[in-house]
């Protein structure tokens, strides 16, 4: 397939934002970042941006009878409707911007800090902000609200602006649009079951911590070499080998570190955690759908502090 548009003003839309460029913007934009020939490639997976249908040149008399006409129609009986709230203008009804993400160096060291990340899924919105708080008290600030649910998104956030000082991520992200609505949201960072390129250039784009979930050698060297990824999900943990797992890939893998999820339990963390490859565990023993209905109909939440504090001190081995 020949590379159309490389050497002209041809413009194509990049999945991540959704934004027209030309070839040498694209180029641009991933230098350094990826080869030359990942980059052709990835333009001819663009779709061509559509073009702006020339208008025709209107007719000053057919314009100033339409003017008329949209008056009378506006001001019945001679009465102006001036008092009326005129439409805001576009940039007014713009939503305003989420908060940047912080840098994925500050989330990795505030999840390396904690630990222990509770793997979250959140089924009444109501629950999200007393659930964050009693976490936090409970000595955990970091949060995965899973995409599991529709009301995730709008989990996001409402922890983000209602609970200050907690690392909020989105997990069970599948689609770019999850991560845009994710971090539009206030979320630092995007945990995934398994790794997706187009999320993957989303996060990047928005200077945001990716985690996708990875197994075996080969997707471990694929998403670090041509990703560039250092941070990764071991998912599911239990399955394929848990602990013994990471321990052999620490010889292999010298730059990569873990976030094993999957059959992680108070009982067995420290074992995940005390290896030199993993920065972090995440569970959901101490987040269940039962402790969370519990502090939801009683309103006390101190169950959840307490076994939020339970899992911080074995994830630390203290």
């Amino acid at each position: 397939m020949a590379r159309q548009g490389r050497g002209s003003p041809e413009k194509r839309v990049d999945p991540t934002d959704g934004v027209a460029y030309t070839f040498e913007e694209l180029a641009a934009f991933y230098a350094g970042k990826y080869k030359k020939k990942a980059i052709e490639g990835y333009w001819e997976e663009c779709a061509p941006a559509k073009k702006a249908q020339p208008q025709a040149k209107a007719d000053p008399k057919a314009k100033a009878k339409a003017k008329s006409k949209a008056k009378a129609k506006a001001e019945p009986n001679g009465k102006s409707h001036s008092d009326k709230p005129k439409p805001k203008a576009k940039s007014e009804n713009k939503k305003p911007a989420g908060r940047a993400p912080a840098s994925p160096e500050d989330v990795v060291g505030r999840v390396e800090a904690c630990k222990v990340v509770p793997v979250v899924k959140i089924t009444d919105v109501s629950t999200a902000v007393p659930l964050a708080k009693a976490l936090k008290e409970g000595g955990v600030d970091v949060i995965e609200i899973t995409f599991r649910t529709d009301c995730a998104a709008e989990a996001i956030r409402q922890v983000c602006k209602e609970v200050e000082g907690v690392c909020v991520g989105a997990g069970t992200v599948y689609t770019p649009a999850q991560a845009h609505e994710a971090l539009d949201g206030g979320a630092d960072f995007i945990v995934s079951p398994g790794f997706d390129a187009a999320v993957a250039r989303a996060c990047r784009a928005r200077g945001a911590l990716y985690l996708p979930g990875v197994i075996t050698p080969t997707e471990v060297m694929m998403v670090s070499s041509r990703y560039k990824l250092q941070y990764l999900k071991f998912f599911p943990a239990s399955n394929f080998g848990g602990a013994g797992t990471l321990k052999s890939y620490q010889a292999i893998f010298q730059n990569i570190k873990f976030m094993p999820t999957g059959g992680v339990t108070e009982q067995n963390i420290s074992e995940y955690t005390s290896l030199k490859n993993v920065f972090a565990a995440g569970g959901s023993w101490f987040v269940s759908d039962a402790l969370i209905a519990k502090g939801s109909s009683s309103g006390d939440w101190s169950e959840v502090t307490s076994a939020a504090a339970a899992a911080s001190k074995a994830a630390k081995g203290s």
